[in-house]
């Protein structure tokens, strides 16, 4: 039998190590159940209540815009300098901008179907992965907009 020595023998043992580690990460992940649809469904849900909180502030910020626009002739007299069909032009901009991302996410949340009648769990975890992905998406949009419209309506104030 041959005997290795020295750093061989050290070199040996660390590989042995490694490849001992590997093989238990390996079988740590293999044994690992895969996702569960019920998780991603809920995670979907979540992140949806979460969007929907900042649907009330899309909508009240619709609301301040449609009060401005009707007001823009009082605004006008208060301010001559005001140039109202610039300002007008802005106001109906920034209004279809939260229009959009408000029918995006009444366009997500009827087309979103939670129930996975016919579709194995593997199927059932992609689609609601991919729903995570849509409503991110709408999400992000809701956050600009808001963003952008508090900052138009905090120029008059509003």
């Amino acid at each position: 039998m041959c005997r290795l020595k020295g750093a061989t023998a050290k070199k040996y043992t660390e590989m042995n190590k490694f490849i001992a580690a590997l093989a238990l990460a390996m079988g740590a992940v293999a044994c690992t159940p895969g996702a569960n649809y019920k998780t991603e469904r809920d995670e979907v849900m979540k992140f949806h209540d979460v969007v929907m909180e900042d649907h009330g502030k899309l909508v009240d910020n619709q609301m301040k815009l449609d009060t401005l626009l009707k007001t823009l002739p009082t605004l006008f007299k208060q301010n001559p300098s005001v140039d109202t069909l610039k300002e007008k032009k802005a106001i109906v901009e920034t209004q279809v901008r939260l229009d959009q991302a408000e029918e995006l996410m009444n366009d997500w949340m009827h087309k979103f179907e939670p129930d996975i009648t016919g579709k194995s769990n593997d199927e059932a975890v992609a689609y609601f992965k991919a729903e995570h992905v849509k409503i991110g998406k709408i999400d992000s949009l809701y956050k600009a907009e808001i963003k952008a419209s508090n900052a138009y309506l905090q120029k008059f104030k509003k």
